[in-house]
């Protein structure tokens, strides 16, 4: 960080800029669902905010990539895993799957993909979600190539932190009588499928980046620093909650739930650090010193410096254990390098970049469980009101909420 700021001033393009006060469409009021919000660094002191983690036990999980067939991979198939260790795409995946199609694993269906089994449980001999999930590749792969960042983080980031941890396997029967072992990642993943396709009333903070040429969506700015702050503070540091961010500022979408942040001040000229804001902060005076000024809320009292250090937990691949636990989560650490203008009561007004960025922030709607769309009507009780309601949300790639948090429940830990 050292002498960055000063680097930055002299890509200062204040004189041309207007005011950026935190955007109406980034106020944290929503995530907050009612409660107070604390906008001073004073305050945010006092409550000892400046650092903070969540109380959910985040689990990691894959991201079910379409360009592995999403939950159609046998994951746990060493032919499928050698293919998934080379980088192939989908259609080879689905060339070997068609070769070798579910009957034949009679036996032995705890090597078939989370997709087949769910539509074996469910009785659907269409295997309609199975269908769904190769569909995937087809419809979005250009000149035969899926690109790799496609999958469901969304679904992953949003049920790690609504569904407890799959703590171990879990055996359901088919209409038929055959067992059927679901593994934690199997369950994990129809988790994450169905907060992919089915959670609705997100709570969303800014707009994605769509930076395509000749076209300005609005969206590339970023989180404002501002709320971004105010948000760890007080959704994490607070409430012991978390929320998703997308980290990456291209078309690309890479979306991870928070799990700890800490801040820590420094000078914007000099980059002297403290935990105290008040050693450090500079009072917006010549304002043709500090990066675009202009854009500077008009309220402006001071600029301090921030550098936020926040730990995200981070998808991997599936595995093949038997059970779950912490030891196998990863997390991702981020270092964020952001300024804050606050009045002269420090409350927190807004904000620049200088590195890092989140293109937007959500969290899940926490005070609605997700109902697939063979659901809406009626909840299924006999099989073949099942199957048939399995049929309807599959289409949408929707796995039934009811088998889902059955699985879910059997599998936690006790």
């Amino acid at each position: 960080m050292k002498k960055l700021a000063l680097s930055m001033v002299l890509l200062s393009t204040a004189a041309f800029a207007t005011m950026r006060p935190i955007p109406e469409d980034e106020q944290i009021t929503p995530l907050l669902q009612g409660k107070r919000e604390i906008t001073s660094l004073v305050d945010l002191e006092k409550m000892g905010l400046n650092s903070g983690e969540t109380g959910l036990d985040l689990w990691s999980g894959s991201y079910w990539p379409q360009y592995q067939g999403s939950l159609g991979v046998r994951y746990r198939d060493p032919s499928f895993m050698s293919l998934m260790s080379s980088h192939e795409q989908y259609d080879k995946f689905k060339e070997l799957e068609e070769k070798t199609p579910a009957y034949t694993y009679m036996g032995k269906e705890n090597l078939l993909s989370p997709a087949e089994k769910y539509d074996l449980i469910v009785g659907d001999d269409s295997m309609s979600l199975t269908k769904y999930a190769w569909g995937l590749g087809e419809k979005n792969q250009t000149l035969g190539k899926v690109p790799t960042w496609r999958g469901i983080c969304d679904g992953w980031s949003s049920a790690a932190q609504m569904m407890p941890r799959p703590a171990k396997s879990v055996t359901l029967s088919t209409p038929q009588g055959r067992p059927i072992t679901f593994f934690p990642e199997d369950i994990k993943a129809l988790g994450s499928l169905l907060y992919a396709r089915a959670q609705k009333n997100v709570i969303f903070l800014g707009r994605r980046c769509y930076p395509v040429v000749g076209v300005f969506t609005g969206g590339c700015d970023a989180t404002n620093p501002g709320a971004l702050h105010k948000a760890l503070a007080n959704r994490i540091g607070v409430q012991k909650k978390t929320f998703n961010a997308d980290i990456s500022t291209s078309a690309q979408v890479w979306n991870y739930p928070v799990k700890s942040y800490k801040f820590t001040y420094y000078n914007v000229f000099n980059d002297e650090e403290s935990g105290d804001f008040r050693k450090v902060y500079e009072v917006f005076e010549k304002k043709h010193r500090f990066i675009k000024s202009g854009r500077r809320h008009e309220n402006t009292y001071a600029i301090i410096g921030v550098r936020a250090e926040v730990v995200y937990a981070d998808m991997r691949d599936a595995n093949r254990l038997e059970t779950d636990a912490k030891a196998q989560d990863v997390s991702l650490v981020k270092t964020y390098l952001y300024d804050l203008e606050v009045d002269r009561n420090f409350k927190i007004l807004g904000g620049e970049w200088y590195s890092g960025a989140p293109d937007f922030i959500w969290a899940p709607n926490d005070l609605k469980y997700p109902l697939t769309d063979g659901e809406l009507k009626a909840k299924p009780v006999t099989p073949e009101q099942i199957k048939n309601a399995a049929q309807v949300s599959s289409k949408a790639g929707q796995p039934l909420s009811l088998i889902v948090e059955k699985l879910f429940e059997q599998s936690k830990a006790i």
